[in-house]
């Protein structure tokens, strides 16, 4: 799986219990709770697989199971994608 990589319009605000993101072109308001935030980081930092993002949520939450984990991943990077928050590549944009 390729992960996408956050558009290089999108503007990121961290938050006391999250972050916000704000897609200037689209006007697109999108709100991240703290695991999103840590996705959205990851994503930033060059984290190019599945694993590695999973990865970085458990380093955060041992707790957690990566099947959970897994399965918000991949729902988050669904719902970045329908914004336009994220893009295949960062080439591709423009």
């Amino acid at each position: 799986m390729t992960l996408p990589v956050p558009h290089p319009d999108v503007i990121a605000r961290a938050l006391p219990d999250g972050s916000v993101l704000f897609h200037p072109l689209t006007e697109v308001y999108f709100g991240l709770n703290e695991t999103g935030t840590v996705i959205w980081s990851a994503l930033g930092s060059g984290v190019t697989s599945e694993e590695g993002l999973v990865s970085a949520v458990l380093a955060r939450w041992p707790d957690a199971t990566t099947t959970d984990v897994t399965c918000h991943v991949r729902e988050l990077l669904a719902d970045l994608s329908i914004e336009g928050l994220v893009v295949d590549t960062v080439t591709s944009v423009g």
